[in-house]
């Protein structure tokens, strides 16, 4: 029977061991993803030497499973999870889950389990060199922008590499999403506390500009595959115009420009974000599903 215990910053390790063995394009692939909402999903994790298990606890929901993670038998992996929720009196529900897992789910549990698309959790993908360039007729407004940004402005990009370069940044983001009338979420500004606090720790990448001494822009993210990055945080001043374009250009020219796709995250179901993120013209979007026992 499996054992879950509450997710910890020592999981990292153990994670990646699995992970790598089974590499994804979702958001999911980063430890520090699943990690740093854990004041939202409040996960326990388990092993069985094959798969590496989460477990969510999101409070006033049904508990409920990521699918495993790993390399090897998934039918009994899958018994056991099945297994364990029937031994805590629970019905079995997987959040979070691909195309291609949820096609799996459905040969093991066949009619047991219904199936919702989860479109607020969609990941917004993109090509790199696209966003470096910002070329097409579509990007023309993003161009502008970022134009007006590079012959306005005196600004220098700044690499993310040391506690007093990250404080500043960490000050500066808490301001900047506190100051949001429309994004009161609790969760977020915990997760991005949560981000910043193991920065380091978890292997991170940022960047920010600066204008006159004061940062105008930053991103962070990190690499989830051979040819993926993730971007984590990205937040500007918008008192600066082409802020954003500018950010989002040099982070990725910078730091990331030999990976292939740019994975910007999901939209959560904010009508603004998720036109935001459809106005960069995105590659593809990464499909995820909900799935529950009646």
């Amino acid at each position: 029977m499996l054992e879950f215990s509450p997710i910890s910053p020592k999981d990292y390790g153990r994670y990646y061991k699995y992970r790598d063995k089974d590499p994804s394009a979702a958001s999911e692939a980063s430890f520090t993803t699943v990690f740093i909402w854990n004041n939202y999903y409040n996960l326990e994790c388990s092993e069985n030497g094959e798969f590496f298990f989460l477990r969510f606890n999101i409070k006033g929901k049904e508990p409920s499973y990521f699918f495993p993670i790993g390399s090897g038998n998934i039918d009994k992996a899958l018994t056991e999870l099945s297994d364990y929720a029937a031994s805590n009196g629970e019905k079995l529900c997987f959040r979070l889950v691909s195309k291609e897992n949820k096609d799996k789910l459905i040969e093991a549990f066949g009619d047991r389990l219904s199936v919702k698309e989860s479109r607020d959790s969609f990941d917004y993908v993109y090509l790199t060199q696209r966003m470096i360039s910002l070329s097409g007729k579509k990007l023309h407004s993003k161009r502008n922008h970022l134009n007006y940004f590079i012959e306005n402005y005196n600004y220098r990009y700044v690499k993310v590499e040391d506690k007093a370069t990250l404080e500043k940044c960490a000050e500066k983001a808490y301001e900047l999403v506190s100051s949001k009338k429309k994004n009161k979420n609790s969760f977020e500004l915990g997760a991005m506390k949560s981000y910043f606090e193991h920065y380091f720790e978890f292997n991170q990448t940022g960047g920010m500009l600066e204008i006159n001494g004061e940062i105008a822009a930053m991103s962070f993210g990190e690499k989830i595959s051979d040819d993926t990055v993730l971007i984590q945080i990205e937040l500007a001043d918008e008192s600066y115009r082409g802020a954003y374009q500018a950010i989002n250009k040099l982070f990725c020219e910078n730091e990331w420009e030999s990976f292939t796709y740019v994975n910007r995250e999901e939209d959560m179901g904010i009508e603004g974000l998720r036109k935001a993120k459809m106005s960069y013209q995105p590659e593809f979007l990464v499909e995820k599903y909900y799935l529950w026992e009646e």
